[in-house]
């Protein structure tokens, strides 16, 4: 649920220890394709936790390693730091933003995204090196034979990013609690956690 700059910021982070994706465009086009699943399914989300290898809002630690066990191209490396990303997220904000949960427990949408897309923009618009990610997304090799979404899929997804960030911010209220401090305190702690998943299956 963490939108596209959140997780370049993450990812982009994580590769300072991993200097071999650090400008690997493959890397960054994984790092957000794993929200391709919107370009079959739209709004529907019944299928996203699958795609997202369970971890779209709760942690699972197994399907991410036998996916990278399988799977270890830097489309696939970004792959899974996008999906240890979102459990991360969804668990850090019904933690710490409580204010975000309606009285029946569902996550208050207007207030949500309306935040997370004015500071995912202002993230866009004041930190160069989220253009530079973005890139080298646009020029990177599209996967053609992941098990879960379609080379097609991967590429819709990658020109509907593109596009968006070309234009205006489609939200404009005031920012009340995900601003951009609470990104960047979120993208430095998501850190220990893939590092210590990708030294479970890697070694390193």
């Amino acid at each position: 649920m963490a939108l596209t700059m959140v997780h370049l910021l993450v990812a982009d982070l994580w590769a300072q220890g991993h200097p071999e994706y650090k400008d690997c465009p493959e890397y960054y086009l994984g790092a957000v394709s794993p929200d391709a699943i919107h370009v079959r399914d739209h709004d529907d989300k019944s299928r996203k936790d699958e795609i997202h290898l369970y971890n779209w809002r709760q942690l699972h630690r197994e399907p991410v390693e036998d996916y990278w066990r399988a799977r270890h191209a830097p489309f696939d490396i970004g792959y899974g730091v996008h999906v240890l990303t979102d459990c991360q997220w969804v668990q850090r904000y019904l933690v710490k933003l409580p204010v975000l949960i309606k009285p029946d427990g569902k996550l208050d949408v207007d207030v949500y995204y309306n935040d997370t897309f004015v500071t995912d923009f202002a993230l866009y618009s004041h930190l160069p090196r989220l253009h530079e990610l973005l890139a080298l997304i646009a020029r990177a090799d599209v996967s053609a034979d992941h098990p879960l979404l379609t080379q097609y899929e991967f590429t819709e997804w990658r020109r509907i990013i593109l596009d968006a960030y070309r234009g205006p911010c489609p939200k404009s209220d005031p920012v009340h609690c995900i601003d951009r401090p609470y990104v960047e305190s979120f993208a430095a702690d998501a850190i220990p956690l893939i590092d210590e998943i990708h030294r479970e299956v890697f070694g390193r």
